[in-house]
């Protein structure tokens, strides 16, 4: 599997991506990137984005991104068709 289809995989079930998880699952050191490019205009659909602000242990203050698909947006709704159907052939290719 791609780490394109594993992306859409973990967004169809739920998951909520950030930077750490998606490289820790993915191996993607910029989830950001690939979820405009690969999964946004690829496919059609809207991936919300939410802010999430930290500090760092030496005191730094930044804000990191949190992603996530809403299947109830009605734009989505075909979009996620060819991400299911994206998926399913990736895992057929193995």
């Amino acid at each position: 599997m791609t780490q394109k289809a594993a992306i859409c995989e973990a967004l169809l079930k739920g998951e909520v991506l950030s930077v750490m998880t998606a490289f820790r699952q993915f191996g993607c050191t910029n989830i950001s990137r690939e979820v405009g490019r690969s999964i946004e205009r690829e496919f059609g659909i809207i991936v919300s984005r939410m802010s999430k602000p930290f500090k760092s242990r030496y005191g730094h203050v930044g804000v990191y991104f949190e992603y996530r698909l809403n299947p109830l947006i009605k734009c989505n709704k075909e979009g996620i068709k060819k991400m299911r159907a994206y998926v399913d052939s990736q895992k057929k290719c193995k």
